[in-house]
């Protein structure tokens, strides 16, 4: 027998009713009625191969392979597998590998989680080719993202990474078109808001209590203002990416 500790104490002039001795007797009932728990039990007398691999977590995954790590999908991002972030204001979503995700799940607690990278420029407008001619190159632009997660069609705002209100964010410059020749870097994104300039991994996730059933989520992005330009194309990418959705059955 464990120890149990009575949740309730009766105190002097107390008005006694039912629930709460009701409430520190049933932990003993529980126990002695076969609800056993830790304490009961050897260390050794169960082991993780007693239980099938679902018993406590079940996990699903959808996770992008053969990713460019380099530049090459800024010039064919279909060769590098990266996904093109449309140059719109709204959320998009992307039915790519490691970006949605559709399960179906027993009635439990779900731990959802996207890990990704967005690729917006090279911080350029002009690279040089083997024979030493200049060729235009994308830049980090414009007024950022706001990036989320997506469950049976509904944004969760709790997972909403940025910002992006043009009455408060400050801008580093109000044209996003340059046309100089010249090699230019600069040390921060031109523009402001969201997460602007982001060539590091972002990261989106929730807890949510799920009935048991189909169910998809998804990583959506918001192009903010539409105005992540570069000198040849507004479209921007997402390149290793994965998405995952972690049942806590137990």
């Amino acid at each position: 027998m464990s120890w149990r500790y009575k949740l309730y104490n009766i105190e002097p002039e107390q008005v006694v009713t039912i629930d709460p001795i009701n409430d520190n007797f049933q932990p003993y009932v529980e126990e002695l009625g076969g609800a056993l728990n830790a304490h009961n039990f050897d260390d050794e007398a169960l082991s993780r191969s007693n239980f099938k691999e679902s018993a406590a977590h079940i996990f699903h995954l959808s996770q992008a392979n053969d990713v460019e790590l380099g530049k090459l999908g800024y010039d064919n991002s279909t060769a590098a597998n990266w996904v093109i972030i449309r140059a719109n204001e709204s959320w998009q979503s992307f039915p790519d590998t490691g970006l949605t995700l559709t399960f179906t799940a027993r009635a439990s607690k779900v731990y959802l989680c996207a890990s990704f990278n967005i690729h917006c420029g090279t911080n350029k407008t002009y690279t040089l080719d083997s024979d030493g001619n200049r060729v235009p190159a994308y830049r980090q632009l414009g007024y950022g993202y706001l990036v989320a997660l997506r469950f049976d069609g509904t944004v969760l705002n709790e997972t909403i990474v940025g910002s992006g209100d043009a009455g408060v964010d400050a801008f580093s410059a109000n044209d996003f078109n340059r046309t100089s020749t010249d090699k230019v870097t600069f040390g921060e994104p031109q523009g402001g808001g969201g997460t602007a300039g982001a060539r590091l991994p972002l990261t989106v996730d929730a807890v949510l209590d799920i009935v048991p059933g189909e169910h998809t989520v998804e990583v959506v992005v918001m192009n903010i203002k539409g105005s992540m330009r570069t000198i040849e194309s507004r479209n921007t990418f997402i390149g290793q990416r994965e998405l995952f959705a972690l049942e806590m059955v137990r």
